[in-house]
């Protein structure tokens, strides 16, 4: 098992919420448990909102990362995905190379189900599921 970080973002707090370390293995019942649709309320209630109602998870051997974020009405909503990893990038008109460490893609409109499909890519370190993904 792998282990990870992760942070909360609520949309009425203006701080993240950093939660520590945690175990590859509990990752899955984070984000079941985790109020979405009681922050989208929120969301629709505040004057004051600074986030949509997300999650990022990143595994600390290798730097991988998704952040998790609904939008949309608290009946029906959706997710965006981020995914952060390492990656070459080409520069000067791709005529050199430098390591970005922090590149990110993001898919939206995410369904619950394509979701969890790549939070499990991430969990099992599949890192040619998610490049595939996030083309």
């Amino acid at each position: 098992m792998s282990e990870f970080r992760y942070s909360i973002c609520e949309p009425t707090n203006p701080k993240i919420i950093e939660k520590g370390k945690i175990d590859s293995s509990e990752i899955m019942q984070i984000v079941e448990d985790f109020p979405w649709k009681l922050h989208l309320e929120e969301v629709e209630n505040s004057k004051n909102t600074y986030y949509s109602p997300s999650l990022e998870f990143e595994n600390l051997s290798n730097k991988n990362g998704l952040a998790i974020s609904a939008v949309g009405n608290p009946a029906k909503y959706e997710f965006y995905v981020f995914f952060k990893r390492p990656k070459m990038q080409k520069t000067w008109f791709g005529l050199s190379e430098k390591l970005n460490k922090n590149y990110t893609s993001e898919l939206l409109d995410q369904n619950k189900e394509k979701t969890i499909e790549i939070l499990k890519a991430l969990i099992d370190n599949n890192l040619s599921f998610l490049e595939r993904k996030f083309q």
